[in-house]
């Protein structure tokens, strides 16, 4: 029997290198992660942390990034290039990616701001926790396509940075990195004995201990995206409808494939098949709209940007929003009128 040689998409040796060299697939810059933090003053140790994994701030250049993927049909030789290039001259993947993607400052800023409410949403709850400075990503996207040595290599960094901050306790922004640190990191660290917890199941656990009552602005119509991994993978389906049964004047519309059966947005493969990644996040768009709400929320990056471009490629009305968005909304105006 001849020996078999495995194939890997030149787009997974890019991410493969830049998570190792860099610390996130994209290859961001330190203060391109960290930016959004500027200002808060949050402490950079602590048990207790707030976990990004620089995931939203990559968000930013998805939609473009696509674009450029769609016209050169992952060509072997123009990516080898490419890596061969940023290696060459000592860039990081972001000064070249950023030629390609043409990223806005309004699309960052997006992103950015979510990050913002994410953070301050915990602190008016009471939540005390630290943001990591330098903050590596967990590499949930090289267990997704399968490079498990790349992986444990960028677990055990991850961890040692955990360890160095002292470390006890995760509060996960993104339901990936959730799911790799909660049943992931584990086959791979021996004693990776750090508590996780998904952001939604901090903010309810905080809101039913507060007691408070939320109220938006406007009345609004709304239904819910379950992201797969929050839903399928971790089981936290009851956490993000506890948090909008908390907020009044809201409409909540539940969409026909919810929880464990919830329908894909189409993320993360638009790095590998994107017009595939598109026609699914069409129809995800198509089911949530048939609720008739005004709004559709999620909790994942990846679905955000990619149900958001279902949207725009049909002309739907629906308007895709982050939960954080919708829950700090009501956080300030319970403030006010307390």
């Amino acid at each position: 029997m001849k020996n078999v040689k495995l194939y890997t998409p030149p787009v997974f040796r890019i991410i493969s290198m830049n998570i190792a060299k860099w610390g996130n697939p994209l290859g961001l810059k330190k203060s391109d992660c960290a930016s959004w933090a500027d200002g808060l003053q949050l402490p950079t140790k602590g048990k207790t942390i707030f976990y990004t994994g620089c995931e939203y701030q990559m968000t930013a250049y998805l939609r473009s990034l696509v674009e450029v993927l769609k016209r050169v049909k992952f060509k072997d030789t123009l990516f080898s290039a490419f890596s061969g290039i940023q290696t060459a001259v000592g860039k990081i993947g972001v000064d070249l990616m950023k030629g390609y993607t043409k990223v806005t400052s309004r699309e960052s800023e997006t992103y950015n701001r979510l990050l913002r409410m994410a953070a301050l949403t915990l602190r008016r709850l009471g939540v005390d926790f630290a943001y990591l400075d330098g903050e590596l990503y967990s590499g949930a996207l090289l267990y997704e396509f399968g490079l498990f040595d790349e992986l444990e290599e960028q677990a055990k960094r991850v961890v040692n940075q955990f360890k160095e901050a002292g470390v006890t306790k995760i509060i996960a922004l993104t339901p990936h990195s959730a799911e790799v640190f909660q049943q992931v990191y584990p086959k791979f660290i021996s004693n990776f004995d750090f508590e996780v917890i998904p952001y939604v199941s901090s903010v309810a656990e905080a809101l039913n201990k507060l007691g408070i009552e939320l109220s938006l602005p406007q009345p609004l119509t709304l239904t819910f995206h379950d992201p797969c991994h929050l839903a399928r993978a971790l089981k936290v389906t009851e956490a993000p409808r506890e948090v909008l049964r908390a907020i009044t004047n809201l409409d909540f519309r539940e969409v026909a494939l919810n929880r464990e059966l919830t329908g894909c947005c189409g993320a993360p493969c638009e790095t590998i098949f994107p017009e595939l990644s598109e026609l699914v996040a069409v129809k995800r768009v198509e089911e949530l709209s048939a609720t008739g709400a005004e709004v559709a929320a999620t909790l994942c990056p990846y679905c955000h940007a990619n149900l958001s471009r279902g949207a725009d490629l049909t002309g739907n009305k629906l308007r895709i929003v982050d939960l954080t968005e919708i829950v700090y909304q009501a956080l300030e105006v319970s403030n006010a009128r307390a």
